[in-house]
C-alpha cells in the first residue's frame, strides 16, 4: 500500500497527465477540450465494485493493458448516459443522439481512452526516467471496449491479480469538451508483482 506522500506524488503525475490529455484531445477534436482529476484514491477490491456505481447497471468500459515496468490495467469507466453523452459531443451531434453502442460510438470511446491512456502512461514512462537508472518503458495495448455489471469488470481487471494486493487506484475524472461536462472514472490496477516499481518511482 502506498503512503500518503507515495499517494500525493501519484496525484501529481496523473494531473500532468491530465493537462498532456486535455492538449491532445484538444488537437485531435479541434475543439476546447479539459481532462480533470482531483485527487487519487486507493480503493480496497471489496469496494472497487461498489464505487463504480449501482451494481444493478451496466457500465461501459475501455480498458488498456499494461506491459514493460508497469503491468496491470488502465480502464476508463462510464454510465451509459455519460458515455452516450461523450460518443455524441466527440461525434458533433446534439447529446442524446445516440441510443445505443453502435460500432461507431464504440470507436470514439474507444480512441478517447486510448488518447487519455497514452498520456498517463507517458507520464509515469518520464517519472521511471527521471526518478530511476532501471527500464523506464511502460507499453499500452490498444483499449478494449466491454459493456457488462461493474462485478464482472472488476473480475477481468483483476483476473492477473495476486493475493499479494488487495487495492487499486480510482481517480474522479470529469471531461469537458466545449463547456459540456461529461462524468467518467478512470481506473489504475496494478498487477501485484509490479508494486515494488510503483513505489519505487514515488517518494517515500
Amino acid at each position: 500500500m502506498l503512503t500518503k506522500e507515495q499517494l500525493a506524488a501519484l496525484t501529481g503525475l496523473f494531473r500532468h497527465g491530465s493537462d498532456d490529455a486535455s492538449h491532445a484531445l484538444s488537437k485531435w477534436l479541434g475543439r476546447p477540450a479539459r481532462v480533470a482529476i482531483e485527487d487519487i484514491e486507493q480503493v480496497s477490491l471489496s469496494e472497487a465494485t461498489e464505487v463504480l456505481g449501482d451494481p444493478e447497471k451496466a457500465l461501459c468500459s475501455c480498458a488498456m493493458r499494461l506491459s514493460g515496468r508497469l503491468t496491470g490495467q488502465l480502464m476508463l469507466n462510464f454510465d451509459d448516459a455519460s458515455g452516450l453523452a461523450l460518443a455524441d459531443l466527440l461525434l458533433e451531434r446534439p447529446i442524446g443522439a445516440s441510443s445505443a453502442w453502435g460500432q461507431i460510438e464504440q470507436s470514439a470511446a474507444l480512441e478517447t481512452a486510448n488518447i487519455i491512456g497514452c498520456a498517463y502512461v507517458n507520464v509515469l514512462a518520464r517519472g521511471f526516467r527521471e526518478n530511476d537508472a532501471g527500464s523506464h518503458e511502460v507499453v499500452p495495448s490498444p483499449p478494449k471496449f466491454t459493456r457488462d455489471f461493474a462485478e464482472a469488470l472488476m473480475q477481468f481487471a483483476l483476473m492477473n491479480q495476486a493475493m499479494a494486493s488487495d487495492f487499486v487506484f480510482l481517480t474522479r475524472t470529469e471531461f469537458c469538451i466545449e463547456d459540456s461536462p461529461v462524468s467518467c472514472d478512470l481506473l489504475f490496477v496494478p498487477d501485484a508483482d509490479c508494486f515494488a516499481s510503483l513505489a519505487a518511482l514515488l517518494p517515500t
